[in-house]
């Protein structure tokens, strides 16, 4: 889909950033089965629209921005963009922890005044419009109010609409040596599960998935009118306009306290809203309408940062996290597309354990999932704030993750040997991406025995050696974890770089003599 008719996608414009020494993609949609030619580098390159008027065409690297332009022929039309540009580009994808926008991050009034003094530099973004819905009839676009996106060059005027998250990264990267430009695609959308970015027909390969989301919606939307659905949803948006005044008030009569605490006792905005066929939420509905405005991008690599959303039906990740990798590689034709998995902060008030049974499951999706990295905010949460406003630590360790220098995620359990004599149980937890592991602050082990007795032990230097983590218990444990809860309180282990340990949860079966 597209905002325009230009002959080009609408992700192609002038201030544009490309990918240096990479093979790149434009293509857009036009009439079916018209000639295009792309003028490039003093070079013409042909294709041909398909049945449904997509054509695309892929380009030789540049590796220097001599090249600063492209110019694009159809059917007596013509389009051209310029000031092009040649660096690092970083698709940035989730829900509202990476969607958080840097004007409302804990230090955006420190960061514009080096704008304006123009200590950064070299940074660059693109927002992807969030169009939640387009009527397949009259070809409308919900919302009304969405106008077509540009590539911004980073200054004190047009940063705080840029991903929080995104600009620290970019920071650690330029921070690092980088001298290219570095730009990101945000490609995001807050309150979304898993499920809303995957394409329906895969949704639907799977019985549990078909089940838990398909079924689920189709049956709460069956055999009502859009007057049902509008009745629905204003009942909704009295619900939370009723929460917010509630909230303010609050506040007001307690000045000092914090807003996660006052959260924490009004109560969270009520969600999610009620499904109806126009809304964002349903399932696959930001596939076609979003992640179908990038499909000829081309990234260097892709930040995925999501999982709250999908706290209510945690047990489903597991099958929802991989097949939404293997979406996104696929519509941008990139089957290796280098993935950064983001680990959930702690948070306390996520239903059941889930929090944790989420964090599990990205641990195990990076080391299953090829080319796929955890980086572990684990340490990064407020207890009652889903949203924690400081996002410069998180960005900044993403981006010096993300150049190279060192590891190419955070330290996670690889693996665990066991051994035992006489009545002593012996576990040696080998841990990856450390060469040191060294405790912060007061820190434990939880162990869960067969006959339901739980245990915290305490850590101390001679559990360390090295990269591992070394545990004697006097009886066989069902499991032991480490900070596999929703809010951890002990977060203590970390590597020589201070990279936090993700949280883990090894169970164990008890042999039946």
């Amino acid at each position: 889909m597209k905002f325009n008719q230009n002959l080009l996608a609408d992700i192609f414009q002038d201030g544009m950033v490309f990918p240096r020494n990479k093979d790149f993609k434009v293509g857009g949609y036009i009439a079916p089965k018209q000639k295009v030619e792309v003028n490039f580098n003093q070079h013409a390159y042909f294709a041909t629209s398909d049945e449904n008027g997509k054509w695309k065409i892929t380009l030789p690297s540049v590796n220097d921005d001599i090249v600063n332009s492209l110019t694009v022929k159809s059917n007596n039309k013509t389009q051209t963009i310029s000031n092009l540009k040649f660096g690092r580009v970083y698709l940035l994808g989730g829900q509202s922890n990476i969607e958080y926008r840097l004007k409302d991050e804990k230090h955006y009034q420190e960061i514009v005044s080096k704008l304006k003094e123009l200590k950064y530099s070299n940074l660059y973004y693109y927002n992807i419009p969030q169009v939640d819905y387009v009527d397949p009839k009259t070809g409308e676009v919900k919302p009304k109010d969405l106008q077509v996106e540009h590539w911004h060059h980073i200054n004190e005027n047009n940063a705080g609409m840029v991903s929080a998250i995104g600009f620290y990264m970019m920071l650690a990267l330029q921070e690092s040596g980088i001298q290219e430009p570095i730009a990101v695609v945000d490609c995001f959308k807050g309150g979304t599960s898993a499920s809303v970015w995957i394409k329906e027909t895969d949704l639907a390969r799977d019985m549990d998935l078909k089940h838990a989301f398909l079924d689920k919606y189709h049956e709460t939307i069956a055999g009502k009118s859009w007057e049902d659905f509008d009745r629905e949803t204003k009942a909704y948006n009295l619900t939370v306009e009723k929460h917010n005044r509630d909230l303010a008030k609050y506040l007001k009569m307690h000045p000092d306290t914090s807003l996660s605490t006052a959260k924490n006792i009004v109560g969270h905005t009520p969600w999610p809203p009620p499904y109806r066929p126009d809304l964002y939420t349903r399932p696959s509905g930001l596939n076609e309408t979003m992640l179908k405005q990038i499909e000829f991008g081309v990234f260097n690599q892709m930040v995925w940062y999501q999982g709250e959303n999908d706290t209510d039906r945690a047990k489903y990740y597991d099958k929802l996290l991989p097949l939404l990798i293997h979406t996104w590689r696929q519509t941008l034709h990139d089957p290796s597309l280098p993935v950064k998995l983001i680990q959930l902060p702690g948070y306390a008030n996520y239903p059941d354990n889930s929090g944790a049974e989420i964090r599990q499951t990205q641990l195990v999706v990076s080391r299953t999932v090829p080319q796929v990295d955890l980086v572990s905010f684990i340490d990064g949460g407020e207890e009652h704030n889903i949203h924690p406003t400081n996002k410069g630590t998180m960005g900044m360790r993403l981006g010096k993750i993300m150049a190279g220098d060192d590891y190419a995620g955070t330290p996670y359990v690889e693996k665990m040997d066991a051994s035992s004599e006489g009545t002593k149980f012996r576990f040696v937890f080998k841990i990856a991406r450390c060469q040191k592991l060294h405790l912060e602050k007061e820190t434990y082990l939880k162990v869960k025995y067969f006959d339901k007795k739980v245990e915290q032990i305490k850590l101390n230097a001679d559990n360390l050696q090295n990269n591992k983590l070394i545990l004697e218990l006097d009886d066989l444990p069902k499991e032991i974890s480490y900070a596999y809860e929703n809010y951890p309180h002990h977060i203590g282990l970390y590597n020589e770089l201070n990279y936090p340990l993700s949280p883990f949860r090894v169970g164990f079966i008890k042999k039946v003599m």
